[in-house]
C-alpha cells in the first residue's frame, strides 16, 4: 500500500492545511492501518513537545553572520572560476612563451657561430653598461640634492607631516565606513 499521502496529509493536519474531506479520508486510513498510527503518533508527539517548549531567540548578530556565510558560499564559484581562468592564462602564456624562448636560444646558438656578429654584440653591451652607470649616477645625484633640500626645508616636513596626517585620517574613515565582516 502506498502511505505518501497519507503522511503527507498528516503534516498538513499539523500545519493546519488541509480540508475536511481529507481529514475524515486520513481519520478512516488511520483507523485501519497500524503503520500509519505509528507514524501519526510519533508526528503528534513531537508537534506536541514543539508547542510545550519556549521558543528561543537567536544570539545577537545571527543574521548578520548568516549573511555573510550566504555571500561567502555565492562568492565561491567566482573564486573557482577565478582559478580555471588564471590556470588557462597560465597555460597560454606557457604556449607563448616557450616557443618563443626556444627560438631565441636557437638564434643565439646560430649568432654565436658567427665571430663578426658576436664582436658586434659584445661592443653593443659594453656600450648598455656604460649607459646604464651614467642612468644609475644621475639617479643618484638627483635624490641627494631632494635629500639635501628637503632636509633643511620646513615646508617640506610640513607637507610630509601633513601627507602622513591626511593618510591617518583617510584610512580611519574607510575602517569606519566599511562594516567589518566577521564570520564567527
Amino acid at each position: 500500500m502506498n502511505h505518501k499521502p497519507y503522511r503527507e496529509w498528516m503534516h498538513a493536519v499539523l500545519d493546519g492545511a488541509i480540508d475536511p474531506a481529507g481529514r475524515r479520508d486520513l481519520e478512516a486510513h488511520l483507523a485501519t492501518c497500524l503503520e500509519c498510527q505509528a507514524t501519526w503518533a510519533g508526528l503528534s508527539e513531537v508537534q506536541r513537545l514543539f508547542r510545550a517548549e519556549p521558543q528561543v531567540a537567536p544570539r545577537p548578530g545571527f543574521s548578520g553572520r548568516f549573511q555573510a556565510r550566504l555571500a561567502q558560499r555565492q562568492s565561491r564559484p567566482r573564486v573557482i572560476w577565478g582559478a580555471v581562468a588564471l590556470g588557462l592564462g597560465a597555460v597560454a602564456a606557457s604556449a607563448l612563451v616557450v616557443p618563443v624562448g626556444f627560438s631565441l636560444v636557437f638564434s643565439g646558438l646560430r649568432v654565436a657561430q658567427q665571430p663578426a656578429t658576436t664582436l658586434a654584440l659584445m661592443a653593443g653591451a659594453v656600450e648598455l653598461a656604460g649607459l646604464l652607470r651614467t642612468v644609475v649616477g644621475a639617479l643618484a645625484i638627483t635624490a641627494r640634492a631632494i635629500a639635501e633640500a628637503a632636509l633643511f626645508n620646513s615646508l617640506a616636513w610640513a607637507a610630509g607631516t601633513l601627507a602622513l596626517v591626511l593618510t591617518g585620517v583617510w584610512l580611519y574613515l574607510v575602517r569606519k565606513l566599511v562594516p567589518e565582516v566577521k564570520l564567527r
